[in-house]
């Protein structure tokens, strides 16, 4: 019997939350018997690269020249060929597609590939949002619809994202699979209780209150209403610290905008980091001001630290977060609702601690354990109906 491939394909290895739930599936698919690699692009994002981590865990990573993360049509069509070579000449089993580009042009690739494949495509939130001009919706909601029709298996992380394509006629709720973004919690686990000691490694008075983010500093994130709840929180804190994990497009903008507000001395921007682990423990409240999300894993690992969350009601952010547990969330933009919640939750302790009561069981579906046991059982499913 010919052994089963998977071939991962991701625009670019930044540093993100897409790009780590792609290299666990990889490791652990790959110990479970089905060999699997990563085919990427070339550029190098500011936000770091998760290079080093595929060479950790001996995963093979290909790389498509003209795969870029900008609308190119010639950029495009070479590299719809290039990723097509790849697959023709490993012979893979499965082709697995995440984020919006090289969703597209991997699953035409696959599907034109000249043995059969099983194409599986995960959507880590949908290309098109809420906030987004209604004509580039409409476009990217027109490539999503073509591109589903090419998958074998459509996997959402989130059920928030299949109301939202079957909305936009992507589908029918039942040609979706729910596995969710899994998270490796246990160096998480073991932060618990270290918020003292976090705040001394990072010089930060132990009576400091901290609200922290851990970020792409992109346009979706919506970076810059961090810098003006800020604003609001240190009317109330002065002395609060905002730190800002995770670098982006638009750090130098964020460092202008911060200094504009004469709001130097509340941030900290400690750019992409690889001990996020030691660091969130720090936050007394973790924040998120997104236009739109999948389901943020950052915000996963902060709640197993026991970090409240306030949050913009976006993704499936409220499957965890919703005002009676795990913290509190805002429509999008609504600066003041944030601001609240932040003081509210940095005057109450006790609040903190009651609103994350129900944190361990709220976080169990969310294991990476669980993750990959479905995907095994889904990429089994495909392989035996080839």
């Amino acid at each position: 019997m010919t052994q089963t491939t998977v071939l991962h394909i991701i625009t670019k290895m930044a540093v993100g939350g897409a790009q780590m739930n792609t290299l666990i599936s990889c490791r652990e698919i790959t110990r479970m018997g089905y060999p699997s690699a990563v085919l990427t692009g070339p550029e190098i994002s500011p936000e770091g690269t998760f290079s080093d981590l595929s060479d950790k865990y001996g995963i093979p990573v290909f790389t498509a020249p003209h795969l870029i993360r900008k609308l190119s049509p010639y950029h495009d069509f070479r590299a719809f060929f290039e990723i097509r070579n790849i697959i023709d000449q490993n012979q893979y089993s499965i082709v697995h597609t995440h984020g919006s580009k090289a969703k597209f042009l991997g699953r035409l690739a696959a599907a034109s590939a000249k043995t059969p494949v099983k194409i599986v495509q995960t959507v880590h939130g949908w290309s098109f949002f809420d906030t987004m001009p209604l004509l580039q919706k409409a476009f990217y909601s027109v490539l999503e619809r073509f591109g589903y029709k090419l998958a074998h298996a459509n996997i959402v992380v989130s059920p928030h994202d299949i109301k939202k394509g079957v909305n936009w006629g992507i589908g029918k709720p039942e040609d979706y699979q729910l596995i969710r973004s899994g998270v490796e919690f246990e160096s998480f686990l073991a932060q618990r209780g270290n918020n003292q000691a976090a705040k001394q490694r990072l010089g930060i008075p132990k009576s400091c209150p901290v609200v922290g983010t851990v970020i792409r500093l992109a346009s979706q994130k919506h970076p810059e209403a961090i810098v003006d709840v800020a604003s609001k929180v240190r009317k109330l804190f002065p002395d609060v610290k905002f730190m800002i994990v995770g670098d982006g497009p638009l750090a130098g903008y964020m460092k202008h905008y911060i200094a504009e507000m004469n709001l130097k001395e509340n941030f900290m921007m400690l750019g992409s980091r690889k001990d996020v682990a030691e660091i969130l423990p720090a936050f007394d409240v973790f924040l998120l001001t997104s236009r739109s999300e999948g389901l943020p894993r950052a915000m996963l690992e902060a709640l197993a630290v026991k970090i409240p969350v306030v949050a913009t009601d976006v993704g499936g952010i409220a499957e965890l977060v919703n005002g009676l547990k795990n913290g509190f969330l805002c429509s999008h933009g609504d600066i003041d609702c944030l601001a609240t919640g932040i003081n509210n939750l940095l005057k109450s302790p006790e609040l903190r601690s009651e609103l994350l009561s129900t944190v361990d069981q709220d976080l169990a579906p969310f294991s990476a354990k669980i993750m990959v046991e479905q995907l095994f059982q889904l990429y089994t499913f495909l392989v035996k109906n080839m």
